[in-house]
């Protein structure tokens, strides 16, 4: 995404290849099946990025046997800081006009994390899935690769430095170092991954840093003088490596495990391919058709068009009127893709270039200005952050329970009492986790162990979830752990399983492999299956087990678009068709299971039949579903009565 310094011969080519990749990431992010795996443009970047930085460093050393290491980080500092920080104050500003206080102390997070070049292993640590689609998605998401970029312009520039020095001027060292970094990075991406959450295999340094390096490897080659038989082979090897890479824009979906068991890797040598084509072949069709003026163009803004384009898609929510007339979603893209056009320009234009050609008034071209600068302007950002966010509340992160992941099929001991003391067994969805801070009160208040096994967007019964038409990695993963789940909660022996799910009412596979749609009652007819089935295992071991009724589910605009306190955000349960039916599994269930039971408290979230966001002061449901941790001690009390009347773990 950084164009070659003066050192280095400019190449438009480059360019134009720097713009298919920041396109194929725009055209992947408006949702474009045409482009599904745009994602790899990203590999694209990686790997140019590796290949000029490595390349200007290999010069300059050559040139002058030493790396004036503070010069490189300064043109660095020049080309990335000012439009990052100008995205980031303006993305702070948006989020304080539109994020409800549940979301920021998240974006806050995001935010700061974005500032420092640290998002990637942010975004790991919070789990927030790149290929998820998500309400309260953060507008920073994308920069996760910029921050690996800047994690390996600080680090790579010693290590090539050092291994000049070593080698006394030659490549062959750290050749050595770029090649087994790149195998080690290639295995940790393949060990790492999980289909539950590719996350940690997606974003983390380590596991994309072969890319970078593969891109390293062929700055060597082509610093060092390109073999006579790889310059014949390169019109052809760059020719296939843009197939294969095409291939994979137009192909490759973003839910298949291939792409981190090797393919990261496979795509990194063609772009890889590509390069080489365009540098020992300039002349070349490839080349001329890279050069053309609006590629370069598109190429030399691709910096500002990356950063923009994601809060742009954001922020944009509807056509202009004058583009309402045209099909689907292309009125709205067209407005996201003009305007994010306009943004990165006048950055590139306005502040990019003064700032790298030092004409910033006051700035100019002194270094230490320019360094004041900086640190004014980072310290200035930060403050817009805090500002922006500074109504935070920390309903989202509540549910980031330490020590208890989200995933996977591990039983958390959220509290653990005396030998001899009953067991409290809590199994379920996210909805089932927001209610955590209830039973853990409860299990303090009467000395009881209690043990956690809900996991996000995951069934009580063993049911294959389909999301909107396809079954996700984690929707097998849940579909798989599930089973295991149950069988560990039952080695402890519980007392009583309260279970609360309400992603039982969503779509799902059926044994014949066909999606049923909620509501039909085909679905419901085998979703009561599934539940009398689960209900009876548990049972069989002689521990009740007490579904909770679910209140309806609120409009979810009501604390975002809407006011808690509208009238829109008011729901009859008398009106909720869409949890209904359920409800009326979980009552018929007692008589067909015995040792089963429901609990209920839509008497108390929803008083006389009205449910709202909040009752008096108190916030139930931040997003409508979900409970505060102020709402779950609020429900303590009364989760107590319902058990209490059903002899449930009765004192």
């Amino acid at each position: 995404m950084t164009p070659p310094e003066h050192a280095f011969a400019y190449r438009p080519a480059l360019d134009g290849l720097r713009a298919v990749a920041v396109l194929a990431v725009i055209g992947y992010h408006l949702g474009y099946r045409q482009l599904q795996g745009g994602f790899v443009g990203v590999d694209l970047f990686f790997v140019l990025s590796g290949y000029l930085i490595t390349s200007l460093l290999l010069v300059e050393y050559r040139s002058r046997g030493a790396i004036q290491l503070a010069q490189f980080w300064l043109r660095r500092a020049k080309r990335l800081l000012p439009a990052l920080f100008l995205v980031l104050a303006a993305i702070s500003i948006w989020v304080r006009a539109v994020t409800p206080p549940f979301e920021l102390a998240l974006r806050k997070q995001d935010l700061l994390w974005t500032l420092f070049y640290g998002s990637n292993w942010h975004l790991i640590a919070s789990a927030q899935d790149y290929f998820a689609q998500s309400a309260s998605v953060t507008p920073v998401r994308h920069t996760w690769s910029l921050a690996i970029e800047e994690q390996f312009y600080l680090v790579w520039p010693l290590i090539v430095f050092a291994a000049l020095r070593l080698a006394r001027g030659r490549f062959r060292f750290l050749a050595v170092i770029a090649g087994l970094g790149f195998v080690g990075s290639v295995l940790a991406m393949a060990m790492l991954f999980t289909p539950v959450d590719p996350s940690r295999a997606y974003y983390g340094t380590d596991s994309r840093i072969h890319q970078p390096l593969f891109g390293a490897l062929l700055a060597i080659v082509v610093v060092s003088g390109i073999p006579a038989v790889l310059r014949r082979m390169a019109p052809a090897l760059s020719a296939a490596s843009a197939l294969f890479l095409a291939i994979t824009f137009i192909l490759l979906n973003d839910h298949r495990p291939i792409y981190w068991h090797g393919l990261s890797s496979a795509i990194a040598v063609a772009a890889a391919g590509v390069i080489l084509g365009l540098e020992a072949n300039p002349d070349g069709v490839l080349a001329k058709a890279l050069s053309r003026k609006p590629l370069q163009w598109i190429g030399q803004i691709s910096y500002g068009l990356y950063l923009w384009h994601w809060p742009v898609i954001l922020a944009v929510s509807s056509a202009p009127l004058f583009l309402q007339w045209l099909p689907g979603s292309t009125g709205i893209n067209l407005a996201r893709v003009a305007l994010t056009f306009a943004i990165a320009t006048a950055s590139f234009y306005l502040l990019e270039q003064p700032v790298r050609r030092g004409r910033l008034p006051l700035v100019q071209s002194s270094v230490p200005r320019f360094v004041t600068a900086t640190v004014a302007t980072t310290a200035a950002v930060a403050v817009v952050i805090l500002w922006s966010t500074a109504n935070a509340t920390d309903d989202i992160a509540a549910q980031d329970i330490p020590g208890c992941p989200a995933t996977g099929d591990m039983v958390c001991v959220r509290y653990e009492a005396p030998r001899g003391r009953p067991v409290l067994a809590v199994i379920g969805d996210s909805i089932a986790r927001s209610l955590d801070p209830a039973f853990l009160i409860l299990a303090r208040e009467h000395n009881w162990t209690y043990v956690l096994a809900a996991k996000n967007a995951c069934r009580v019964t063993h049911l294959l979830t389909s999301y909107e038409g396809q079954v996700r990695p984690f929707d097998q993963q849940c579909f798989e752990t599930t089973p295991r789940v149950i069988r560990r909660v039952l080695r402890w022996k519980p007392a009583a399983v309260v279970a609360i799910d309400r992603w039982e009412i969503m779509d799902f596979v059926d044994a014949d492999g066909n999606v049923q749609p909620r509501g039909t009652p085909e679905h419901i007819r085998l979703t009561e299956q599934a539940l009398v089935d689960v209900s009876r295992e548990i049972a069989s071991t002689g521990t009740p087990i007490a579904f909770i009724e679910l209140p309806p589910a609120l409009n979810p605009d009501c604390g975002k678009t809407l006011p808690l306190s509208s009238p829109a955000c008011l729901f009859r349960v008398a009106d909720d068709a869409a949890q209904a039916p359920y409800n009326s599994i979980l009552k018929r269930l007692p008589a067909t299971v015995p040792g089963t039971l429901m609990l209920s408290i839509n008497k108390s979230v929803c008083p006389d039949g009205l449910c709202a966001p909040q009752v008096g002061d108190l916030v139930l449901r931040f997003d409508g579903l979900h409970f505060t941790p102020a709402a779950g001690a609020w429900l303590a009390p009364i989760l107590w009565e319902e058990m209490k009347a059903s002899n449930l773990l009765s004192d």
